[in-house]
């Protein structure tokens, strides 16, 4: 018994001693990460986004988190020299991941005109606009003995990062007696990336002016922003319209199913939005399919109907809006003038649009026509450097069943005849036989090359392979 309980005595007392040593092992590890990591004087210098330049910051504060500790460390006090602003910030030796949050404030600039503009219309022309941030910079390393400095470059960001414009289907059906059939046209948007973006509050803009015509306009603010006379934005609260990483919505003209009218054609009646204008469904002259959420106009007195440009001569882009809204679209007028010229004719013009800004755009797709009679492309460079087109030529009757089709990785495209019944002209469309699959939309900004032009529309590949037939001759 005394063994026993002797034994018992040495085994609790190896317990505690074990219990001690681990303790004071955990305390001593502590002690030596504490000692080890000074606290050290660091400088973070930011440069505003090249799109939004002698901006000011608004509201915004940088985050930097300790990868080791998770250990959070804000710099709210910035100072402003040039295009650059600076924080300081003690902080405990590490390496720390880093956050932007906030907006920039800055000024739309009309003042690199090439002819002396009224200082009227000048002033009229400046405009006040926001934009989000971020910094997309690898984890940083500060120590003592180190850098002082880190430079870190920002970039605007907006809610709807991942979406992209994946189809427009702009150039119409035609019926088996030729004649063009126009309320099935749509645009898909697609999300390319790993996590489900909201499409509420995502806009969908049309550019006022046409690549066939280019005029000398004053002032040149394209390298800032869009001039638009078209604008629908999807409805919702914020968190009403997922869409999944690699899945995509459509926006059809009319959501209704088309085949009913022209057999030649598609069914749309599955369509997430349509875009109806009830000024026009009063008179008739649109139609309003209840069980699809309308887009909502927000261009002010809109009274019409909207149509895709059958020819292909617009910009299209989806916008994330900051400081825009249904009630201050005065607030986003541009006024500029140009000399008109007709066979000619010549006459001073002097009207106003819309402008969105640049650095809202989330996707932007130049259409032009081929064949030689484009003058120009509608959007900065930095947004499209190249334009996808249907028809070979300008005023091409095979343009129409024809759309324009973002790429995809992994996916191949089949030239095939595309004979339909009643059509103008016999030609030709791109097909996708692995249409079904997945893979990741290609994007350079560069539409000449991230789009299959001419090819078959999604939709009527689809009603093709479920009939099993490569023509729509019904």
């Amino acid at each position: 018994m005394a063994v026993v309980a002797f034994m018992g005595l040495l085994s609790a007392c190896s317990d505690n001693a074990d219990e001690f040593l681990n303790t004071d092992s955990r305390m001593a590890k502590n002690l030596s990460s504490n000692v080890s990591r000074e606290i050290v004087s660091h400088t973070f210098t930011f440069d505003v986004p090249a799109e939004t330049k002698n901006a000011d910051f608004v509201d915004c504060k940088a985050i930097l988190t300790n990868v080791e500790t998770q250990k959070k460390d804000t710099i709210s006090v910035f100072t402003k020299k040039g295009n650059q602003y600076t924080g300081e910030l003690s902080i405990q030796e590490g390496t720390y991941n880093i956050e932007m949050q906030g907006k920039v404030k800055y000024i739309i600039d009309v003042n690199n005109y090439k002819k002396k503009l009224p200082k009227a219309m000048i002033k009229k022309n400046i405009r006040e606009v926001e934009a989000m941030v971020k910094t997309d910079m690898p984890p940083i390393n500060i120590q003592k003995g180190g850098d002082k400095n880190t430079n870190v470059r920002l970039k605007v960001r907006n809610r709807h990062e991942g979406l992209l414009i994946s189809e427009i289907f702009y150039a119409h059906t035609t019926d088996p007696e030729g004649r063009i059939y126009v309320d099935d046209t749509y645009m898909k948007i697609a999300n390319n990336s790993d996590t489900v973006i909201y499409a509420d509050g995502l806009a969908f803009v049309e550019t006022f002016f046409t690549s066939d015509d280019k005029n000398d306009y004053q002032p040149d603010i394209m390298s800032q922003a869009m001039t638009f006379n078209t604008i629908y934005v999807i409805p919702g609260s914020g968190k009403e319209h997922p869409i999944q990483p690699g899945k995509e919505i459509t926006i059809a003209l009319t959501a209704e199913d088309h085949t009913k009218h022209n057999p030649n054609s598609i069914d749309l009646s599955k369509a997430d939005f349509e875009i109806c204008d009830q000024s026009s469904v009063q008179v008739g002259g649109d139609k309003d399919m209840p069980n699809v959420p309308n887009m909502l106009n927000w261009y002010p007195g809109f009274e019409g109907t909207f149509a895709f440009h059958d020819r292909g001569v617009k910009s299209y882009a989806i916008v994330s809006p900051v400081s825009m809204n249904q009630h201050n679209m005065k607030n986003f007028r541009y006024q500029f003038q140009y000399r008109f010229s007709f066979n000619g004719f010549e006459m001073d013009m002097k009207e106003s649009e819309f402008f969105m800004p640049n650095a809202w755009v989330v996707d932007c797709v130049n259409l032009s026509v081929a064949g030689g009679n484009q003058q120009w492309l509608c959007a900065s460079e930095t947004l499209d450097k190249g334009y996808a087109h249907c028809g070979v030529t300008d005023f091409d009757d095979g343009r129409y069943n024809h759309s324009v089709v973002r790429k995809r990785e992994g996916h191949n495209y089949v030239e095939e005849d595309a004979k339909i019944k009643g059509a103008p002209v016999e030609s030709t469309w791109w097909i996708d036989p692995n249409l079904s699959l997945g893979g990741k939309w290609i994007d350079t900004n560069n539409s000449s090359e991230d789009f299959v032009s001419n090819s078959c529309p999604t939709f009527m590949q689809m009603k093709l392979k479920k009939t099993g037939i490569r023509r729509i001759h019904m």
